[in-house]
């Protein structure tokens, strides 16, 4: 690696040890103005000047190291914490000086029994920053998981016969009390509308080679459907018959081969396509053909129909990869793909967060790699300008990294993959004063995802205010890729593809619910392959859109993104889905080959009123600033339903707009009427494309900047 590519890198990765608010000022004070679109198009955060100093101390770990040592290069820690109670102590006799210091971590693997844990105490300075990196050309992986190699055929002869016919002579058991283990965590599982601590419950993974294996579930693939519900309590929502009892009917006979399953859980989709949750099996009545959950039930209870799988079952170990764990008696039952001889079989054991920061400044980890956790990777609580560079968060059954408050936190150049959940949670900013929190999320690779909760568990959640998510790549997650909550952040340069590929409803960005949301800029994304394409016309009920804005989103601009093959849905939804929302700006777009570009659900005044009382009402922001900030507000119950779409071009799609209404503001747009054939290569389309926009006096979109970028610390590039 040459310097001259180092320099030039660390003008991205100091940027929040020397910079102060990086955008908020660039948010002009109204969405009206004329002049608005230009100054969004002009502003830049790439171009950084300062660079780290050179560290006055340096200490070093190694897996073959020993924290009775000095921390030398010759005589390394073991362990994070000896340099972290080094650099601690160095601090306190006022021995660390100007450029900080720097922890150089050998590659190798580093097993994680306790969190490691940053407090106000482990900071760094502006002048001063601490940094833990890896040793060049290194990777060290710090992981989270128990090896098991005691495997043994199954014997007993209890649990060949339970086990299926295709599966005896193959299941192998390991005891996992040979390995140390005294106790094995309950599995809680939970979803929507159930209570938050079940999501935050560890959940226990087996990985084989180091991917996860599949929990024994039935069927292998897909789902099934409720057969029927009780009569007696149904009720009807949305024209759906549904029922609360906590009861549902089964065809068939397999349900039968559950009635020594003393663990097993039903997930599905109950009764709408955006609401998943985990049902555990209380009773089956195999005369009734009937299944009873324990309490808590589905939050919207249940109906015919709705789609569901059987999962956490000894008895449905049929499939190489399956696997089973016996929590009572501390068994692993396993169906191995391959010969486990010279093969990797692992627990994700750990059952904390790997890494915790709480009110600190100035720490940068660089180049680590974490994996193999039972909760979340890392959580950040409050602090300012701290930063994750080029790691690696892989295999947890929770998120990646929650970013919870603070200011100027980053995380640039990683990858984050193979959730069980979301990819980052990041919170900054206070809604009341609109003052930005400053967190940057950049040049990520983030994909699958969801793979325990289907839904609301996005690569990014992004909440508050001011803050920035750029040139990442995102794919491969049943829901959606980012949710947004709050003011005046920007998303833009991403590329994202294959999203919501499951759930209903649901928008590759989705943001929901709040009239006060605004300000917010969706610019220079590609968005394609959005939920289900392969017949656009069927499945699901409600819809998939590019961006969705749900329940009176109002205020946002949608400027310069390219949208293909990112509509679907039986009730129709176009590439960008508004519904109920007004004082939307959607310019300079690109729609192609979409079933709609445009879906437009209206409200009308009444409901209108009704929804957005509350939110203007609110303790949670102040009128006086946000009339003063976005002036629009002053006519909030005017104009109702009232979007403008000026200078988009509309190519191969059936449709411009879905439900158009007549408040609406459409100008300059071209739309291309019936099938226009492309050039196969990419660039020669993105070339076509502004070609046709500029020809309409529309600016042409910087195509070629969109997505990951180089960068000395990432090791690969995807294709």
């Amino acid at each position: 690696m040459c310097k001259k590519m180092v320099r030039s890198f660390l003008t991205l990765l100091i940027v929040f040890f020397f910079s102060g608010p990086l955008f908020a000022e660039n948010i002009p004070p109204t969405m009206k103005q004329d002049n608005w679109v230009e100054q969004q198009r002009n502003f830049d955060v790439s171009h950084y000047t300062h660079r780290f100093p050179s560290p006055s101390i340096t200490l070093y770990v190694a897996p073959d190291g020993n924290d009775e040592q000095p921390g030398t290069k010759k005589r390394p820690f073991a362990t994070l914490e000896a340099a972290r109670d080094t650099l601690r102590q160095l601090k306190k006799t006022g021995k660390l000086s100007k450029g900080g210091a720097k922890v150089i971590i050998r590659g190798g693997r580093y097993s994680v029994r306790q969190t490691f844990s940053l407090t106000h105490d482990d900071s760094g300075e502006p002048d001063k920053p601490i940094r833990y990196c890896a040793a060049r050309g290194e990777t060290p992986i710090f992981s989270g998981s128990l090896k098991v190699d005691n495997f043994l055929p199954v014997t007993d002869a209890h649990i060949l016969q339970r086990l299926p016919d295709e599966a005896r002579g193959k299941v192998q058991v390991a005891d996992l009390s040979l390995c140390g283990i005294d106790s094995v965590p309950p599995l809680i599982l939970g979803g929507f509308g159930k209570k938050a601590k079940d999501a935050s419950a560890a959940v226990v993974e087996l990985y084989f080679e180091g991917n996860p294996m599949p929990l024994a579930r039935w069927p292998n693939e897909g789902f099934v459907q409720v057969a029927g519900i009780p009569e007696e309590d149904a009720f009807t929502m949305f024209g759906r018959k549904g029922s609360k009892a906590g009861i549902i009917y089964y065809e068939g006979d397999r349900p039968s081969r559950w009635l020594e399953e003393s663990d097993g859980y039903l997930y599905g989709y109950w009764f709408f396509g955006w609401a998943d949750s985990y049902e555990r099996i209380a009773s089956i009545d195999a005369q009734k053909r009937s299944i009873r959950f324990q309490e808590p039930f589905a939050h919207y209870g249940y109906r015919a129909e709705a789609p569901y799988y059987a999962v956490n079952m000894l008895c449905e170990i049929d499939m190489p990869g399956e696997w089973y764990l016996d929590r009572t008696n501390k068994l692993l039952y396993f169906y191995p793909p391959a010969d486990l001889a010279g093969n990797r079989v692992e627990l994700s054991w750990f059952s904390s967060p790997f890494v915790s920061l709480e009110d600190v400044a100035f720490v940068t980890f660089e180049g680590l790699a974490w994996e193999m956790g039972a909760v979340n990777g890392i959580e950040v609580k409050g602090g300012t300008h701290c930063t994750f560079a080029g790691c690696t968060i892989r295999n947890f059954a929770g998120n990646g990294i929650r970013i919870l408050e603070g200011t100027n936190h980053a995380v640039v150049c990683s990858d984050i993959h193979t959730m069980g959940q979301g990819g980052l949670i990041v919170k900054g900013g206070d809604r009341k004063t609109l003052t930005p929190g400053n967190h940057l999320v950049e040049n990520c690779h983030i994909y699958n995802l969801s793979r325990i909760y289907h839904t609301y568990r996005p690569a990014v959640l992004l909440e508050g205010v001011g803050n920035r998510v750029a040139h990442n790549l995102v794919h491969d997650i049943p829901s959606s890729a980012f949710r947004i909550e709050g003011n005046d952040h920007i998303v833009e340069f991403n590329h994202v593809h294959h999203v919501v590929l499951e759930s209903d409803d649901q928008g590759a960005i989705d943001i929901w619910g709040n009239v006060t949301y605004r300000g917010n800029v969706f610019r220079y994304n590609w968005w394609h392959d959005i939920g289900n394409q392969i017949n656009p016309h069927d499945h699901p009920e409600c819809g998939h859109a590019g961006i969705r804005l749900d329940d009176a989103i109002s205020g946002q601009l949608i400027y310069g993104n390219l949208f293909e093959r990112a509509s679907a849905g039986k009730a129709g939804f176009g590439a960008i889905q508004i519904h109920g929302g007004k004082d939307n700006l959607i310019v300079n777009n690109v729609f192609n080959e979409c079933m709609a570009a445009v879906s437009l659900s209206s409200w009308g005044d009444k409901r209108w009123k009704e929804f957005v009382e509350n939110h203007w009402k609110s303790q949670d922001i102040d009128q006086e600033l946000y009339l003063q900030r976005y002036p629009e507000l002053s006519r909030l119950l005017q104009d109702v339903d009232a979007n403008t779409f000026k200078n988009n071009l509309v190519m191969n799609c059936e449709n411009f707009f879905l439900r158009y209404n007549e408040r609406s503001i459409v100008e300059n747009n071209i739309e291309l009427k019936g099938k226009h054939p492309l050039p196969d290569e990419t660039k020669k389309k993105w070339k076509e494309w502004n070609k046709l926009l500029k020809q309409n006096h529309c600016q042409p979109i910087p195509f070629k900047k969109i997505g990951l970028y180089t960068c000395p610390l990432r090791k690969n590039m995807p294709k």
